[in-house]
């Protein structure tokens, strides 16, 4: 009886130590929960993340050298995945190019690359042979997911011929995500303001604003107060450096 007894207190002790094992062990107690995966919270048109290549075009300076960057395979990537906005501002038909087309176009003739603050990019130009619609493509490379803003002038056809004082544009922004209309970034409406600024110093058309638009990256377009945009912050002016093909330096 007595080895009986001790018997099964060995096997109770034992039982229970096992027992005490397992419950102090989560990972027998229930399968570990699977981790999640990997999310990205960027925009599906998001651009790389690394796009320091695109200092080296702001040499030599002043103006840089915009018409190699149009060319580059690198730079064309960056636009179309990029700009997937719809587009209304240029062409007619049914079948109008896309935003990531007429964006080199936009800043084809007296293209100039600047730097400002270390950490912004502005490629301007205009479309040859019509520099009343002129673009300005607005790069953020401060933050660790750059913001892209194409901001396009064109005329809007509407009583005034654009060689007329009183001749109306529009302004069109194109972000790579989505911004607030009503807090567009101070760095992007300062750099609009310059935009106008260059454009006076070099002679060319400086436009009247008379409606500006955001469209964001879904196609959605907000309406603008242009002033707000950074828009009409000097006189309008007619564009002599066009019409006489020179342009101040």
């Amino acid at each position: 009886m007595h080895n009986l007894l001790q018997l099964a207190t060995i096997l109770l002790l034992t039982t229970t130590a096992t027992a005490h094992a397992q419950i102090t062990n989560p990972d027998n107690l229930v399968a570990p929960p699977p981790k999640p995966p990997t999310q990205s919270h960027l925009p599906i048109n998001a651009p790389p993340a690394d796009l320091q290549w695109l200092w080296a075009f702001t040499q030599p300076a002043p103006y840089g050298r915009a018409d190699d960057l149009r060319l580059d395979p690198r730079f064309q990537d960056l636009l179309q995945s990029t700009f997937k906005q719809p587009q209304t501002m240029w062409g007619s038909g049914e079948k109008k190019p896309t935003l990531a087309n007429i964006i080199p176009l936009f800043l084809s003739q007296y293209g100039t690359i600047t730097a400002e603050r270390d950490r912004i990019l502005t490629i301007d130009g205009c479309v040859p042979s019509f520099c009343p619609a002129h673009g300005l493509l607005w790069i953020d490379l401060g933050t660790p997911n750059p913001l892209l803003v194409f901001a396009a002038v064109n005329w809007t056809t509407e009583g005034h011929a654009t060689d007329e004082p009183n001749a109306n544009y529009e302004l069109w922004l194109f972000p790579s995500r989505n911004l607030s209309p009503d807090e567009l970034p101070i760095a992007l409406t300062e750099s609009i303001a310059h935009w106008d600024a260059r454009l006076a110093a070099a002679h060319r058309l400086v436009p009247h604003i008379a409606h500006a638009v955001l469209i964001e990256p879904n196609g959605s377009p907000y309406a603008l107060d242009p002033q707000l945009a950074g828009a009409n912050t000097i006189a309008p002016q007619p564009d002599t450096a066009t019409a006489t093909g020179k342009e101040d330096e």
